[in-house]
């Protein structure tokens, strides 16, 4: 295979690093772009000393220029974990981020891809004029960059690529990410309470992290067409919010409740891929089932809790 120059912008993230990871194996020269402090990617400790490995700490707001061949624009706010967005620096990463992304691609003739969200499929233009919701604020933004890259591709000829990310989850995730399996994994492997926002009856669907990144090599490897400037990246297993909590309860033996509250606004009741036109597009489809995949995060977890209290013993035990 053919040595690259590759930018993935959000490298340090979740599927940033397992995508810097995987590009590492294949032997290009990867430059990582990202905010947050590398050693902070679990996936990326044992290569971040690697002479084809390149750290840049860089928000993507500002302009920015890198000799490369392909862009992975996978940048977003960690807003997750929070209780309140910050709705002007989420669509300044969407749209400004966007433009300074194009711009790069368009001036190296390098090939772009972006990291979009399943929600913008479901999205409601309907939004309330007032403390608009976490996601609808990232939805907005995300729409807005995907109107960009038809706009530089039709008017500049940029060849990018869209790939609608839908719920993604696996090893390698921040233990204090607030998105919905690593939350329930670490209650149930702690033997507290499930929380679930809601009646717990919304039906979503969740792909393993390393099936999400194959996709994404697919969609910037495939040849230039009409057919893969949009796709869904994203498992076809669907499963409600309660049998999810359930089935984690069942396989960490748990003895976790599950509880309700009230529900989040503007939240849908279903949320799935299509997969048919990403399988004609590119051929690809994830392979980890769910129960192999949440085994796998399970084993995931309990070792970096495991880890984390062995060091906090430590830790007291040297200073008594």
């Amino acid at each position: 295979m053919q040595q690259k120059r590759i930018v993935v912008l959000g490298g340090v993230g979740f599927i940033g690093s397992h995508l810097c990871h995987r590009l590492l194996e294949q032997g290009h020269e990867l430059f990582c772009v990202d905010m947050r402090d590398v050693a902070n990617a679990p996936m990326l400790r044992e290569v971040r000393h690697s002479a084809s490995f390149h750290y840049i700490h860089h928000n993507i707001i500002h302009p920015f220029g890198i000799r490369c061949d392909e862009l992975y624009n996978l940048a977003a706010p960690s807003m997750v974990r929070y209780n309140k967005a910050l709705p002007v620096e989420t669509l300044k990463v969407s749209m400004l981020g966007t433009i300074h992304t194009l711009d790069t691609a368009r001036s190296e003739h390098a090939r772009v891809l972006f990291g979009s969200s399943g929600s913008v499929a479901s999205l409601h233009h309907n939004l309330p004029h007032t403390s608009p919701t976490t996601s609808q604020i990232v939805a907005e933004g995300k729409l807005a960059a995907e109107a960009l890259h038809r706009a530089y591709h039709a008017e500049f000829g940029v060849d990018t690529r869209i790939a609608r990310i839908f719920n993604t989850y696996g090893s390698g995730a921040d233990l204090m990410d607030q998105r919905v399996v690593i939350k329930m994994l670490m209650a149930a492997l702690q033997h507290r309470d499930i929380v679930i926002e809601g009646s717990g009856n919304q039906v979503r669907t969740f792909c393993w992290v390393e099936d999400i990144v194959e996709g994404l090599i697919g969609l910037m490897e495939a040849p230039e067409s009409d057919a893969i400037r949009c796709i869904d990246l994203g498992s076809d297993h669907e499963i409600s919010i309660n049998g999810l909590a359930e089935k984690i309860v069942d396989l960490c033996g748990s003895k976790s409740r599950i509880v309700h509250i009230e529900a989040r606004q503007g939240e849908s009741n279903r949320c799935m891929p299509n997969l048919v036109a990403t399988r004609e597009a590119i051929g690809w489809q994830p392979t980890t089932t769910l129960t192999e995949g949440l085994k796998r995060a399970i084993r995931y977890v309990d070792a970096e809790l495991g880890h984390r209290a062995h060091a906090y013993i430590s830790w007291v035990e040297l200073n008594n």
